[in-house]
């Protein structure tokens, strides 16, 4: 074989071997971006949910006081100084995720309305409508929070049941047991007629607040026996046993027929208190249990971008091991059978050299003499045969 030919072999193997390395490579690139796209997603997912769930916080804190000073203004008035520090949590709230939520529009609106009323908060029915109003906007405003983080449309094992209880069960628990109160408070002045309806309408709330309550301990099951049980039981347990006391106390197991003892206003109002004083813990516990499943699923994003970075990078350099081991080691065995074949076919100039007789100058003379001689027998010959025929 040509040592044209040897090169042209192995230049093709080499370039056979770069195109696997390179389609390796590609490949590997490929399924990395593809990778990184999914994780950069559902890191940026994740850390608007945290941001919605940090939000939330607050909004909880703000209609918990809302609420008691709602009732209080069918009393004596409301103690405002609870409803002036949640809206002062609620704004550093804003300050730092409303831009990323796109809520400014949202508080401003709940801010002047708030600033209104805490200008002269008032008392009677016309105060306890003003408050109604900003429950309203305050509970509009937790639903957009959960929409615009994304909170609404995460289906995570886990997080699903958690987001549940702090966006629709919980706030019902509260608001039905307000009403509860607010309508036997209402009911003892009235006559028997508006009696009769406030005992039907404080039954359906107790409905509504055992129905809630159920849904939240079933919910809480739900998330101790899922994958991030471990992670989140312990606070969830320790806040959910109150709140369950509270509960049996506000909504006992009874007929749902209205009874007298539905309309003792002091009785129901110490019942209400205790489900108020457990509502703020379980739903700050809550919401701390679900900031830490998302941060758990940011942990779990950044650790498979780690691995696709490590396997990337194992397989380039395994790549570029098995090229450096196959193609010089296969020129190096073709380089020395090529040599080794040349040196067969093509012996050394200087050995056939010294292996040539060494020749007289006369034995050379006597050489071209037997040339001439040779050739004038076979001159001979031919004439002989030519007379021959």
């Amino acid at each position: 074989m040509s040592p044209r030919h040897t090169r042209n072999r192995r230049g093709g193997a080499l370039l056979l071997a770069v195109g696997l390395l390179a389609a390796t490579v590609g490949s590997f690139g490929f399924v990395l971006s593809k990778l990184w796209d999914l994780t950069d997603q559902g890191t940026r997912s994740a850390t608007t949910e945290r941001a919605g769930v940090g939000y939330l916080r607050p909004l909880n804190h703000l209609l918990a006081a809302l609420v008691e000073a709602r009732s209080a203004t069918l009393g004596s008035g409301a103690e405002l100084a609870g409803v002036r520090a949640a809206f002062d949590e609620t704004a550093a709230a804003e300050t730092r995720w409303g831009a990323d939520l796109g809520t400014g529009e949202r508080w401003r609106h709940l801010r002047e309305r708030s600033d209104v009323l805490l200008a002269a908060p008032g008392t009677g029915r016309a105060a306890y409508q003003r408050y109604d109003e900003l429950i309203a906007l305050t509970t509009g405003m937790m639903d957009f929070v959960g929409d615009s983080s994304q909170l609404t449309v995460d289906a995570e094992l886990g997080s699903v049941y958690l987001i549940d209880i702090a966006l629709t069960q919980m706030p019902a628990v509260l608001l039905g047991g307000a009403q509860i109160t607010d309508e036997a408070v209402q009911a003892r002045q009235a006559e028997d007629a508006a009696r009769q309806l406030a005992a039907i309408r404080i039954s359906t709330a107790r409905y509504v607040v055992a129905t809630s309550a159920d849904v939240v301990g079933t919910n809480l099951d739900k998330v101790t026996n899922s994958a991030a049980g471990p992670e989140v039981s312990e606070a969830l347990l320790v806040a959910v046993d109150p709140f369950r006391a509270a509960i049996d106390a506000v909504a006992p197991p009874a007929p749902l027929r209205p009874t007298a003892v539905d309309l003792d206003a002091p009785e129901l109002r110490n019942a209400v208190g205790q489900v108020t004083a457990a509502f703020r813990p379980l739903a700050d516990a809550v919401l701390v249990a679900l900031d830490k499943v998302l941060a758990t699923r940011i942990d779990g994003f950044t650790d498979e971008r780690r691995s696709a970075y490590a396997a990337t990078a194992a397989g380039v350099v395994v790549g570029a091991a098995l090229l450096w081991w196959a193609v010089p080691a296969a020129g190096r065995r073709g380089g020395k059978r090529d040599d080794g074949r040349l040196g067969r076919d093509l012996p050394d100039i200087a050995r056939v050299a010294g292996d040539l007789p060494q020749l007289d100058p006369q034995q050379l003379l006597a050489i071209e003499e037997l040339q001439h001689v040779g050739r004038a027998v076979r001159a001979h010959d031919r004439g002989r045969v030519d007379d021959v025929r």
